[in-house]
């Protein structure tokens, strides 16, 4: 039988002076090396001047088409990413009142406790070399929060809270499912006792009864740990049930963000109009209008001048083509903003 996603009204965070993380005109940029002597003849531009704040018990959605910075983004704020070998990183991320850019390694290793992340793949994630045991309990003995001894109970805590058996920890990850892979990837991810965990499309290689099995459980362990995510994903459906805020990208930047019922009743730019047009419905109608983009999603290493939807936006004027629009407020909503010339 099919499990219901827990489509209730989604609590609203609570009032705080500070937000948990604030990410200030974030970029990541790769080089693009040629010739014998490797050298530099361009940058992908793949997270270019992104900002956002979460607050605490929080969750933000990040959408957008596959090869948009996504991922970069969430991989770069915890530091996965590092600015060597020509990768150009720049901006500003603070967690907790903390500048993550700035620590130095010991403080930055403190600090990864705070932090965490549940991976797309549940099978590429997971060290097959490793029990499952070992790998739920590998970060408590590196980060010393528990004796050895007291491991193996720590760890079947864990097991049993994502509803795994605690017999699992004896077993290797290829014995698993999909859906139990993932699980285990979920309490790894909370063996630290995490105030964030970036959740990078989690549930887009499982199937749809699981995903929903897996959605609930990020989110009973949400309101249990007044954990703050930030949930990357290309599913709208699922993102409009699970965020409180959502953040549209295209090209490496973020074109429109407001709390999710107001984003998905009064889409402000044409991208984020197109993306909720393809959204299937339980009950289509004839008038119903699906929005179909013209030509490809241009080159991160080689992007239009101005704004970066023009060559695919119908509605686009010459200002579109010259000038790249900030992110303003729209729709009459004080937390609606959305980076477009055109539309108020």
């Amino acid at each position: 039988m099919m499990t219901e996603v827990d489509d209730s009204p989604r609590n609203a965070p609570r009032s705080v002076s500070l937000p948990l993380l604030q990410v200030d005109n974030l970029r990541t940029y790769f080089p693009i090396k040629k010739g014998f002597f490797k050298t530099t003849v361009g940058y992908v531009k793949a997270v270019d001047d992104v900002s956002f704040t979460i607050n605490p018990g929080e969750t933000l959605g990040l959408v957008g088409e596959s090869g948009c910075g996504k991922t970069t983004v969430g991989r770069t704020l915890l530091r996965l990413l590092q600015a060597k070998g020509g990768t150009v990183i720049a901006g500003g991320v603070h967690f907790d009142g903390q500048d993550v850019f700035g620590l130095p390694p010991g403080r930055l290793r403190s600090l990864r406790k705070e932090m965490q992340i549940i991976f797309q793949d549940p099978v590429g994630s997971l060290n097959p070399r490793m029990t499952v045991g070992g790998i739920v309990g590998e970060p408590i003995l590196v980060h010393r929060l528990a004796a050895k001894s007291d491991v193996r109970a720590r760890v079947a805590q864990l097991l049993d809270r994502v509803g795994l058996p605690a017999a699992s920890a004896n077993r290797y990850p290829h014995e698993f499912s999909g859906g139990q892979r993932q699980r285990i990837g979920i309490a790894r991810a909370l063996a630290l006792k995490p105030k964030f965990i970036v959740c990078d499309e989690p549930v887009s290689a499982l199937d749809v009864s699981i995903q929903a099995q897996i959605l609930n459980l990020l989110q009973e362990l949400q309101n249990e740990m007044n954990l703050s995510y930030l949930f990357i994903a290309h599913n709208l459906a699922v993102v409009e049930h699970f965020s409180d805020r959502v953040a549209v990208m295209y090209l490496g930047k973020i074109v429109e963000i407001a709390p999710s019922a107001e984003l998905y009743k009064n889409p402000r730019h044409p991208y984020t109009m197109a993306l909720l047009s393809a959204v299937p419905k339980p009950t289509p109608r004839k008038t119903d209008h699906r929005i179909v983009l013209a030509g490809e999603v241009p080159s991160p290493s080689n992007p239009p001048p101005g704004c970066p939807f023009h060559p695919r936006c119908s509605m686009a004027v010459e200002r579109c083509r010259r000038e790249m629009p900030a992110l303003e407020k729209k729709g009459g909503h004080p937390e609606h903003f959305a980076a477009c010339w055109v539309t108020t």
